[in-house]
C-alpha cells in the first residue's frame, strides 16, 4: 500500500466469468500512508486509530490487580480473529540496558528483523493521548490468556506483531496474552504470578504451560505488563 482511505463493502456482484467481485463505498476519511517506524520515529499521525483495530478495541482501566490500563473488546470476537496491532519505533541497540526492566518493558520482537530487531514504545508514546495508532502494547498478561501474539503484514506499518484471539471473547472483556518470559530472568510480579497460578498449584511445569499457551516466546526484556 502507498496510500488509502477507509471504505466498506456495499454489495457483491458476479463478473462476466462468474467471479464474485466486491463493490466498495466511496473512500473517505483520513488518508493512511505507508510508513515504517525507525529508531526515532513511529508515524506521522500518532493519534489516528487503525480503522480495523478501532472496530474491536478500546483502552480502559484494567481489572487486574497492580495493572494500569488494558485493552477491552467492543464486540463479541470469535477465535482466530485478528484484534490489535503492535506498531512502534525500532529500538536502538545502543540504548538497550539489560540491567533493568524499567526502560525495556515495552519492547517486543521485530518480525522484520529476526532475531535481533526490537520494536519499542518510547516514553512519550505510552500515553494514549499522544499515541493510539495501534493499541496492542496495552495488552496485559495472564496465565489464562484469551489471545496470543503472532505476526501480521500490516498495509500501513509493515511486518509487525499483532494479537489474535484464541477463544471466544465477549464484548466488554479484557484481552489478555501470555507473555512467555524466561521464568529464571523475569520481573518479580511475573514470577510471583506464576507461583500463585492454578498451574503451579497443580504441579504443571512452566515449560508445559509455555508449550500450550505461547506460540512465540518473547526474549528477555522484550515485552511488558501495563503497570
Amino acid at each position: 500500500m502507498q496510500s488509502a482511505q477507509q471504505a466498506t463493502i456495499e454489495s457483491i456482484i458476479d463478473d462476466e466469468s462468474g467471479v464474485k467481485m466486491p463493490v466498495f463505498s466511496r473512500p473517505s476519511g483520513h488518508v493512511h500512508n505507508r510508513q515504517i517506524g525507525t529508531y526515532d520515529y513511529i508515524c506521522k499521525d500518532p493519534l489516528i486509530r487503525d480503522p480495523y483495530e478501532l472496530r474491536f478495541t478500546e483502552v480502559q482501566r484494567s481489572r487486574i490487580p497492580g495493572a494500569s490500563e488494558g485493552i477491552f473488546t467492543k464486540q463479541d470476537i470469535e477465535p482466530n480473529t485478528i484484534i490489535a496491532f503492535y506498531n512502534g519505533s525500532r529500538a536502538d541497540p545502543v540504548e538497550f540496558d539489560p540491567t533493568t526492566w524499567e526502560t525495556n518493558n515495552y519492547r517486543i520482537f521485530d518480525p522484520a528483523d529476526i532475531p535481533n530487531g526490537t520494536i519499542d514504545i518510547p516514553i512519550w508514546a505510552q500515553d494514549v493521548k499522544r499515541y493510539c495508532g495501534t493499541l496492542a502494547h496495552k495488552c496485559n498478561h495472564s496465565f489464562l490468556p484469551n489471545a496470543e501474539f503472532v505476526v501480521f503484514d500490516h498495509p500501513k506499518f509493515g511486518l509487525i506483531p499483532c494479537i489474535t484471539s484464541t477463544t471466544d471473547i465477549y464484548a466488554g472483556e479484557e484481552i489478555l496474552v501470555g507473555y512467555g518470559y524466561d521464568l529464571n530472568d523475569s520481573p518479580d510480579w511475573y514470577t510471583q504470578a506464576w507461583h500463585n497460578s492454578i498451574f503451579a498449584a497443580q504441579g504443571v511445569s512452566y515449560q508445559d504451560w509455555m508449550d500450550c499457551n505461547v506460540k512465540r516466546p518473547f526474549n528477555i526484556k522484550e515485552t511488558r505488563r501495563d503497570a
